[in-house]
């Protein structure tokens, strides 16, 4: 058995030391760098989670810390926990361990029992603890661990079935125990949000926080501990920026820097932020009184910069980016989006993004891109925006809510009467000819986002027919409602391989793609970026998206190496309609190559027009047969 105590013997130390491989070590509590006022304590809130038991990325972590040459005006305090195996020797997962910092050491300073890290007690504890036994000019704090946002919170106990900190018990961890930070630093995945910035405003000064999801190994902890070191006399804006300097140099490092976005934000000015937010939202709202204004503002929301998952395979996160959305609806809500976008340039102090990431203002916002009962009451709850919770509730229509500041129902939105008036006249009719399958629309077009047609590839002997993707290049007259195929006989396809191919989102220049695989032995997703200027595609890496038991984030995109097994998920389709998931043999990259458009495989396939309206609901076309050989296609 395990046994570790506070009091800790000289025998017990040579075995500890004796016990270790490398001069990385646990050691008795370090008291005589203990006595008086530091500059800065800095407590680091570790929950280790699977990606510790599993992988060792959080020993990591500690690795980095012990790297620094620390300097006598600084304390780093550090608590474990919320793991199954600890990859760091003596550090145990039946114990809450707190240790502090030294250059190649741990000083163990206290321990009990296990504790659940994904309880809000646990936080307040620590932070009394360490507060009060360090003190110090200026408190920092950081919560490390796995993330899943506004809506999933922080820090996923493994010991305690994946129990996690949510937005209020965060606030109310950190509130109990008496303490206004100088800083406030997520290590933890989609935690840069308005809303979550807005309840930190209560007990930090500045937040440090990535707005997309973040490797294990990206927040670069060597690096803003040794310049808190090197810099004691620095202010908290100076180590928001050290902060994200430091994690996009990791992410330069990894390769992984076009995706990367974090801010220091500066806490104090989220009042007025808020205020800015809801004279915008009132715009938005006031626009779902007219069918045509709620057209052109729903369109150019589509183009707004997105994080997280955003596809059915990897789990939705709602995220999208506050600035962006303010830039891409500013012409139809008027002036209101200008005092947004002034008002979080003051907020947000200093942001760095990725290529990928260029729309990235420094805040996200949730905008649910799939529409979830459960989790927009639960919002209503949460966000401080009274329009901007009466616009959500008259653009979900699938959802029935109820928001305590306003009893309004969504069908008062003259855009949603208006909506359903044109859709009981609308008219479709299919065109064949054999060589073209052609789609006429009677009807107010204006109330479509997008008309694509879905292929699937059809088994004459079951009956069955598989997903395969989405194809888009149609030759379409917006205005007379006609849209023809124009199919050329070539789809997406990973290493010559059918893939369920699905959009993302659609930004300047490019597009990013999302299609479900299993990835050695692991379900994943492929994302794919294609850049519409030269018309071509390439694998950006695999995510493993969002868990659909607790919605933590999985850790950022991996590279898919040479000789990585890889799998497609397909969905199958019976004559009624109901769907399974296909798995295929794997093959390795290397031996099939990328990903790129190419002829179909000949055989019996299904086309189908859908059209994606305004309210994102689907409509689909009359389906139709056809065959494929050499290329070209025929339409029964």
């Amino acid at each position: 058995m395990k046994r570790v105590t506070l009091i800790i013997t000289a025998v017990l130390t040579v075995l500890m030391l004796t016990a270790c491989s490398s001069n990385k070590v646990v050691y008795e509590s370090d008291t005589e760098s203990q006595a008086g006022n530091k500059a800065w304590t800095v407590l680091i809130y570790m929950c280790g989670g699977d990606d510790e038991s599993v992988n060792g990325d959080y020993s990591k972590k500690l690795d980095e810390i012990m790297n620094v040459n620390y300097s006598d005006n600084i304390n780093v305090i550090v608590q474990t926990g919320g793991s199954s195996k600890w990859h760091t020797k003596n550090i145990y997962s039946d114990y809450c361990q707190r240790f502090k910092a030294g250059k190649n050491k741990l000083y163990l300073e206290d321990q009990s029992m296990a504790a659940n890290m994904g309880d809000y007690n646990t936080l307040a504890n620590f932070i009394s603890w360490g507060t009060s036994k360090y003190k110090a000019n200026h408190y920092m704090l950081i919560l490390s661990g796995a993330g899943g946002g506004l809506m999933n919170g922080m820090a996923y106990d493994e010991l305690n079935g994946n129990d996690s900190l949510n937005l209020e018990e965060i606030s109310y961890g950190i509130s109990a125990a008496g303490v206004n930070f100088d800083m406030l630093s997520f290590d933890s995945s989609l935690m840069g949000s308005l809303e979550i910035a807005a309840e930190m405003s209560m007990c930090a000064d500045y937040m440090t926080a990535p707005q997309d999801v973040i490797g294990n190994d990206e927040w670069n902890y060597e690096y803003v501990l040794q310049y808190l070191s090197d810099n004691p006399s620095t202010d908290s804006q100076g180590i928001g920026e050290a902060v994200c300097d430091g994690y996009y140099a990791k992410c330069e490092e990894k390769g992984t820097d076009k995706d990367a976005a974090m801010s220091c934000v500066a806490l104090d000015n989220m009042s007025t932020l808020n205020q800015a937010f809801d004279g915008m939202a009132g715009d938005m709202l006031t626009a779902t009184d007219s069918l045509l204004n709620y057209v052109n503002l729903s369109k150019a929301i589509s183009g707004v910069q997105l994080y997280g998952g955003a596809t059915v395979d990897e789990g939705f996160s709602n995220s999208v980016d506050l600035g962006d959305m303010a830039v891409k609806t500013s012409e139809f809500v008027g002036n209101t989006s200008d005092v947004l976008i002034n008002t979080l340039n003051e907020t947000v102090l200093y942001r760095v993004c990725g290529e990928r990431k260029a729309n990235s203002t420094g805040l996200a916002l949730y905008y649910p891109l799939w529409e979830n009962n459960d989790e927009l009451q639960e919002y209503m709850e949460i966000s401080n925006s009274v329009k901007y919770k009466e616009f959500l509730r008259k653009i979900c229509t699938r959802c029935n809510v109820e928001d305590t500041s306003n009893t309004e129902d969504f069908n008062s939105s003259w855009a949603w009467n208006t909506y359903n008036q044109d859709m009981q006249t609308m008219e479709y009719k299919t065109i064949l000819d054999g060589n073209s399958y052609e789609l006429n629309i009677l009807g107010n077009m204006d109330m479509f986002k997008s008309v694509d047609i879905n292929v699937y590839k059809a088994d004459k002997k079951s009956g069955n027919y598989t997903y395969i993707g989405k194809y888009s290049d149609l030759d379409g007259d917006w205005d007379a409602g006609i849209f023809k195929d124009d199919f050329n006989g070539k789809m997406l396809r990973l290493c010559g391989k059918n893939i369920s191919v699905n959009l993302v989102g659609k930004y300047d220049g490019y597009e990013i793609y999302s299609a479900p695989i299993i990835l050695n032995g692991k379900r994943s997703n492929v994302r794919i970026m294609h850049d519409t200027e030269k018309d071509s595609y390439k694998i950006i890496g695999a995510w493993g998206g969002l868990d659909s038991t607790n919605g933590r984030a999985y850790t950022n995109l991996k590279k898919i190496g040479f000789f990585d097994k890889i799998t497609p998920i397909l969905t199958v389709y019976d004559a009624e309609h109901n769907s399974n998931d296909n798995i295929t043999g794997s093959w390795t990259l290397k031996m099939f190559g990328g990903v790129k458009k190419a002829n179909i495989s000949d055989g019996a396939y299904i086309f189908e027009y859908e059209l994606t309206d305004i309210y994102g609901l689907k409509r689909r076309g009359t389906a139709v047969k056809a065959n494929a050989g050499g290329g070209n296609i025929r339409f029964e």
